[in-house]
């Protein structure tokens, strides 16, 4: 099963790369606007709302719905679903939602001219220069929001990918990469990514990663900090912030994750990071307090 990620922003998409990757190995494309409209479809959520939740935009009583954890939980789980009925192309930033626990994907970073994305700007959006400029730069603000909710420095960091997409010529009629540089780059990764197809373990980690999303989609209306792992259907729960009760919360999160069909069993454990002290206001206290006679 072929499985390949490629991280690239706003009007950066190297279509006709992708276009190449995905006619060579059968692949179905799941472009970020795609993935997000899909899994409003699916989960009856709004697509503006999912859009809020990867950019960390403020939702209104966000404490209280636990609405941000919802979006992201059943972005999860459309990808996993995704993977699972056959070879995928991801493009965009949302498949790093996938665990590092899900081998054999390989990840490539497109290194995208600013001109390129500046010209599909204007072209697509009938944008000035300077609008296309200051949409795009607000748009990658947004992704490394996005990038530190996964807890990541940033999206675009080459240790996170198996190869570096370069645009040495771009096509000035289309914008786009120039087909001899789509050949040129095919003919260095394709035996990675062959090699890549051939590992055993892939389809068990994909049902493994479908599990334990339906289970962070089960219990996402809780509003816990929640580390989740699925291994042939044992599930390992752990709570990495501090909660008023515990037993409530396991039992909470236990009943729950139970009842997520192929699950076969439950544990729950505390993290590092449950114990660690909450924000303490700094008060100024120097001033000595009078009292009114």
């Amino acid at each position: 099963m072929t499985l390949i990620a490629i991280t690239c922003g706003i009007y950066a998409s190297p279509h006709r790369f992708i276009d190449a990757l995905s006619a060579l190995y059968q692949c179905t494309v799941y472009e970020d606007p795609a993935l997000i409209k899909q899994t409003g479809q699916a989960h009856d959520l709004k697509t503006d709302l999912i859009f809020k939740s990867i950019q960390c935009r403020q939702i209104p009583f966000d404490n209280f719905t636990h609405d941000r954890k919802k979006c992201l939980a059943a972005l999860k789980v459309q990808i996993s679903q995704n993977i699972l009925s056959g070879p995928c192309l991801f493009s965009g930033v949302l498949s790093h939602l996938i665990p590092t626990s899900v081998s054999g994907i390989y990840r490539i970073m497109s290194d995208t001219p600013m001109q390129v994305r500046r010209q599909r700007a204007m072209g697509i959006a009938q944008l000035s220069s300077q609008a296309a400029t200051n949409k795009i730069i607000r748009s990658d603000h947004g992704e490394q929001r996005f990038a530190a909710q996964l807890n990541l420095d940033s999206l675009w960091n080459p240790a996170l990918h198996d190869t570096i997409l370069e645009w040495r010529k771009i096509d000035s009629a289309t914008h786009d990469m120039t087909q001899e540089d789509v050949n040129r780059t095919l003919q260095t990764i394709r035996p990675k990514i062959e090699a890549l197809m051939g590992n055993t373990n892939k389809s068990k980690h994909a049902v493994d990663f479908n599990v334990s999303a339906r289970v962070d989609a089960a219990l996402a209306g809780l509003g816990h900090h929640l580390i989740i792992e699925s291994d042939s259907g044992h599930v390992l729960i752990t709570l990495d912030r501090k909660v008023m009760n515990l037993a409530r919360a396991q039992k909470e999160i236990t009943d729950l994750a139970r009842t997520v069909p192929g699950v076969k069993s439950v544990k729950t454990k505390i993290g590092p990071n449950f114990y660690k002290a909450g924000t303490i206001r700094n008060l100024n206290l120097t001033t000595p307090f009078k009292r009114k006679t």
